[in-house]
Formats: C-alpha cells, structure tokens, sequence
C-alpha cells in the first residue's frame, strides 16, 4: 500500500498548541535513549539539561541573562515568518547591532550621561535594521531568495569581528588579547537585582514581546504581516503591496536582532571580543517556531531554550557532556515541532497502487 499526505479541512486549535509541548516531552525521551546508546548517562543528560536549572535557584538568574536575547530575536523572526518572510540571518543582524553599539561605546569611552545607553541602543537597531535591508533589497529588485542572502551575511558579519577586535578597535592595554577596551559606566547596562547578573535587558525583553502581541493583534502592521503571509495574492486586492511588506519585515526582525546585540555587548559581555556571536539568532529560530509565531508564545519558547543553554553548560561540568550535545537537543526538538505541525495540518491517506487503480 502507499500513504500520501492529505490536508485537513481544520487543524484541531487544541493539538496546534499542545504540539510544542510534545515536542519537547519527546526530546527528552529520544534524547535520553541516544545518549545511553552512545556510552553517555542519558536520564542524567535529561536531567541536568531540563531540570537542574529549574531546581537550582543559583541558575535562575542565569535563566533570565540567556532568555533575553532569544525573545527579542525570537519576536522579530516571528514577526518576519507571519509574513512568509523568511529571514535566517538574524544572527549576523544581532552582531551588527552589538558593533554598532561597541562604537558609540568606543566613541563615548570616559564619557558620562544618562543619553549613552539609549543612543547605543539606537544605534544597535540601526545596525541591525540595516544589514537586513541588504537582503530586503536584493529579494524586491532582483527576486533574490532572503533565505540565501541573509545567511551569508552572517559570515560576513563575523569576520568583521575578527578584523575590527584584532585590528582598529583592539585595546591597548589588553595584553595583546583580540578584545576591544570594557565600556565605561555609563556604557553598561544596569542590574535590577543586587547581587546578581540580571540587568536591564530582561524586562526589556518581557515589554518588547507584550508590545509585539499588541501590534500585531491590534493594528493594520499586524494585520497586513498575516494576510501577505497567508495569502499574498489576495492581500494585492486589500491594497498590501508585498515588496512593502518584506522590506517591513526584514527591517523589523533585523532591527530587533539588533538590539538584543546591543543589550548583550553592554550587558554581560561589556566589551566585544572574538566570541560574541553565539548563535543567539540561529536558536531564535527555533523560539519563533517553538512560540507558534506569537509573541507571547515566544516568551516561553525562549524561557525553554535558555533552560537548554544553561543545562548544557551545568552537564558539560556534571556529567562530561560533550559542548555539542545543546545543539542536538534543539536540533531534536526543532524536528519533532515541525513533524508535528505536519501532523496536525495534514492526515496520512492509505491510497492503493497505480496498478491496483487502473484494474
């Protein structure tokens, strides 16, 4: 017998939310299974990734510091995907925003006032907005695929790194490290916990996604991002024009990758160094999809992959947990979420062979 896929009148609203869930119920069992099959403790692998940073009120704090980034980009993706605008390259946009950042930092150094942190976060979105107009470009006026075009300027964006923290920017008195100089001050975000790591960035992450699931629940912008995304043709007749559209999104996403750029390098980095990108828009990704595309899904998407960030690191220590084992738990989930989706939009038909048909 053969199967084909067959598309459901309705999907059940039911299983399109408690998808996610599963996804990452099955990711521990599979996971488990995996790592024992392959010499490691696999329940402890589980545990120590899912579980000690819940249990360990020490690494709440770290819960926070990782979730921030991952729901800024996470909200901008989400934003671009409704539109059926796919751009991939949300980490090159974050390391764009935390280098332009850096140089209203650099540019500031010694410098004090209350206006230095607003107008690196300008600067930040800036950034970020404009690397992600180079593929909004190219995709309205020579139909390039975004997808492509802003993955590869990711690369692009690291190797800017590299030259500008071992070259102009390098600090002088860093022993020869390739790092640029610590912010002053009035350049680094704030903690709004004593005695601990969270800063300022935390809220911020918390108000950009209540704002984002108010514009795009309340507002034309909303309203035109999810007609040009379902369906594109239609919208022409309601007066969307989808070359506006992708440059809205791209400068959305992008500039939103941008700030969570800025509000790494003056929060827990302080400086640029060689390791600021860390894949932060890459998992992004998986928060926008893990979240359903809302923005307030988001929020505990990013909460369920910062639980992964800071598992991986606590097994590395615990369990010997190679570093890559992080990567493959997201990677498990990101395939169980979609298999999902597949699923619940579609029903596996038992049709009989061509040649049974013909008889």
């Amino acid at each position: 017998m053969q199967f084909r896929l067959e598309k459901r009148l309705e999907p059940s609203r039911l299983m399109l939310y408690a998808t996610p869930i599963a996804a990452v119920l099955l990711t521990m069992v599979i996971g488990a299974v995996i790592f024992s099959l392959i010499g490691y403790d696999g329940i402890g692998a589980v545990r120590e990734i899912f579980f000690t940073p819940l249990t360990n009120a020490f690494k709440w704090q770290d819960l926070g510091v990782k979730a921030a980034p991952l729901i800024i980009i996470g909200v901008g993706l989400s934003i671009a995907y409704r539109a059926n605008v796919w751009n991939i390259g949300a980490e090159g946009q974050y390391v764009m925003g935390g280098l332009a950042a850096t140089w209203v930092a650099l540019s500031t150094y010694g410098m004090s006032g209350w206006w230095i942190l607003p107008l690196m976060m300008l600067a930040g979105v800036i950034g970020g907005a404009a690397y992600a107009a180079i593929p909004a470009l190219l995709k309205t006026r020579l139909g390039v695929n975004e997808i492509l075009t802003s993955l590869m300027l990711t690369y692009a964006s690291v190797q800017l790194v590299y030259y500008l923290v071992r070259a102009p920017w390098k600090d002088p008195m860093g022993m020869g490290f390739p790092q640029t100089r610590i912010f002053s001050e009035a350049a680094r975000l704030p903690t709004i916990i004593p005695g601990t790591i969270v800063h300022m960035g935390v809220p911020i992450a918390v108000a950009v996604a209540l704002i984002a699931w108010f514009v795009m629940s309340r507002s034309v912008f909303g309203y035109q991002m999810k007609v040009v995304g379902a369906a594109p043709h239609a919208a022409r007749y309601g007066g969307f024009s989808e070359n506006k559209t992708i440059w809205l999104a791209m400068l959305v996403s992008g500039g939103l990758a941008g700030m969570a750029g800025m509000l790494e390098v003056a929060g827990p980095f302080q400086r640029m160094v060689p390791g600021f990108p860390t894949n932060y828009g890459f998992t992004a990704i998986i928060v926008a999809f893990l979240g359903r595309l809302n923005p307030l899904g988001v929020i505990f998407a990013g909460i369920v992959m910062a639980i992964t960030f800071v598992g991986g690191e606590v097994a590395q220590t615990s369990i010997g947990l190679s570093s890559s084992a992080t990567g493959v738990f997201q990677a498990m989930m990101l395939f169980f979420l979609l298999a999902g989706d597949i699923l619940v939009r579609y029903r596996i038909k038992r049709v009989a062979p061509a040649a049974e048909a013909r008889a």
